[in-house]
């Protein structure tokens, strides 16, 4: 197909914008790593359908109406994407049709805004976390049962994203934050549909992202986006970033030892973003994703913290273990072997660590 051979005509088409222009990522059940519109689509769809959508970008505004194209007639429908708060237009989605004609059901596209800290990544602000109704179909959640009109950030990444993708999904938005480069990154995951229900599934998510300043809280970034249902993963695109690979974390875990729970720890953030099936078998409470330090018993915290800092740093290795008691569903105190490996060592301080805990006794 040529560069100009894109007709969109009778198919829906999703863009996103950021400052360096608006790309193109689908047209009907077609995806794109963002492209250029006006290069990949043909003459008719830029004229009869583009240029409304160029328009819903600019000024916010919807259009259902006809548009002439030589000696025919369109009916063009354009909607712009919009941030959950109202303040900032991240996409437009549109079609055009022979008037009459129908037309396929239009993609639900979910938005979403996520404030945090440029140096730690930590949620900024009480309104840190918010997800549009869109967004709550996309992942099966009935919004009645969050607490606030807040998305579920806090299960996000540990309950809604599927295991497989868990880590590398961590891991490249860490690095986004950190880099902070505004360029406009998508991403390509799989989730968890209907997380809590009596029949939970799967479904294939694509995202747009970038982040922007936030007036109000010069230390911490706006991360502004749309997420949509699609048929298979998509091509990831993460410019500036380094690449990230989920190859990492399977080499620290394969560096502990076999037949034992297993946790991934981010010690910038104090946060534990990914668990093994035995964590909960040994009755540590299940989808943990708090500051693992914060379980052990308070006459072996300190030392349990120090053996965290000296695997980071790279002084000890997956050998040196050390018994830590750690508090368990039961309210119990229970014993565990614990041993530590960086999940990357390319760097002086590793922030990802990989846990390996294997109980001692019965505990108490």
């Amino acid at each position: 197909m040529s560069k100009q051979g894109i007709d969109a005509k009778g198919r829906w088409i999703v863009l996103d914008t950021t400052p360096d222009g608006v790309s193109l990522l689908a047209v009907g059940g077609e995806n794109h790593p963002g492209i250029s519109p006006r290069n990949w689509l043909d003459e008719r769809t830029r004229t009869v359908l583009l240029e409304k959508l160029r328009t819903a970008l600019t000024s916010g505004e919807a259009f259902d109406g006809i548009v002439r194209y030589g000696a025919s007639e369109y009916a063009v429908i354009a909607h712009p994407i919009v941030s959950p708060d109202g303040n900032r237009i991240v996409g437009a989605y549109g079609i055009f049709e022979h008037p009459g004609r129908p037309v396929p059901e239009a993609p639900l596209l979910g938005t979403w805004q996520w404030r945090v800290h440029k140096q730690t990544g930590k949620n900024v602000g009480d309104d840190s976390s918010l997800w549009d109704s869109n967004l709550f179909e996309i992942y099966g959640i009935d919004p009645a049962t969050v607490e606030s009109k807040r998305g579920p950030a806090g299960e996000w990444l540990a309950k809604l994203i599927s295991t497989k993708d868990r880590d590398t999904i961590k891991l490249v938005i860490d690095s986004g934050i950190s880099v902070n480069n505004r360029s406009r990154h998508l991403l390509s995951y799989e989730i968890v549909y209907g997380y809590g229900s009596a029949n939970p599934g799967k479904k294939q998510i694509a995202m747009s992202a970038r982040a922007y300043d936030d007036p109000d809280y010069p230390e911490a970034i706006m991360l502004r986006g749309f997420s949509r249902e699609v048929d298979s993963p998509t091509k990831v695109v993460t410019p500036g970033l380094s690449p990230v690979s989920a190859g990492l974390v399977a080499e620290a875990l394969f560096a502990l030892a076999a037949d034992r729970a297993f946790a991934a720890i981010d010690l910038q953030q104090e946060v534990t973003f990914r668990t093994s099936s035995k964590w909960s078998h040994f009755g540590l409470q299940p989808d943990f994703e708090g500051n693992v330090a914060a379980l052990a018993h308070p006459e072996d915290k300190f030392m349990f913290e120090r053996h965290l800092a000296a695997a980071a740093a790279g002084h000890i290795g997956p050998e040196a273990s050390t018994n830590v008691r750690l508090r368990t569903t039961a309210e119990a105190w229970q014993e565990f072997a614990v041993a530590v490996a960086p999940i990357s060592a390319d760097e002086d301080l590793s922030r990802y660590l990989m846990l390996s805990l294997v109980p001692v006794g019965t505990g108490a």
